[in-house]
């Protein structure tokens, strides 16, 4: 079974890494026990690896050949930028994205009405297509704004990563 795991959370990171460089590879590093392990993973029982073992894990993942940031160190960062971030300038960057959607939205929806006339043109369907596209577009943005406010992402939270 999949376990969730909260998109900034250092369990999803310690998860990452376990993946890539395996649990007996984890347990030399760390010196801990493969449960200990497992509960870093899980994050549930809000148990996670002190600085020093962060690092040895974040530095095997490199050195096996992880791609991108070590996973806890990117965790703690985007969680830093979360702490950082003013909530109020989130909900007005929400508010703006969900007018956009909803001006690209009615952009589309009278371009692909206007469809419905008898002879409508080549260029009246491709308008409607593009318009289509951009409202498209701005859902995708507002999606990606909406999951900013998950729990785990830190928009006006004060704990995180504990």
């Amino acid at each position: 079974m999949t376990k969730t795991r909260a998109p900034l959370s250092f369990a999803l990171a310690v998860h990452e890494i376990t993946t890539v460089i395996g649990i007996p590879a984890a347990r030399r590093v760390t010196g801990r026990a493969k449960r200990t392990l497992q509960l870093w993973r899980e994050g549930g029982q809000d148990a996670t690896p002190t600085l020093a073992h962060a690092f040895a894990l974040d530095r095997a993942f490199v050195e096996a050949g992880g791609e991108g940031l070590p996973p806890i160190l990117a965790s703690y960062l985007r969680q830093m930028e979360a702490v950082m971030a003013n909530p109020a300038a989130c909900r007005i960057a929400l508010i703006g994205d969900i007018s956009n959607v909803a001006r690209e939205s009615a952009d589309a929806l009278a371009a692909s009405m206007a469809l419905t006339q008898p002879g409508a043109s080549p260029t009246a369907i491709h308008h409607a297509i593009a318009e289509a596209e951009q409202g498209d577009a701005a859902i995708g943005r507002l999606i990606a704004r909406l999951k900013s406010f998950l729990p785990g992402n830190g928009v006006g939270q004060v704990k995180t990563g504990e």
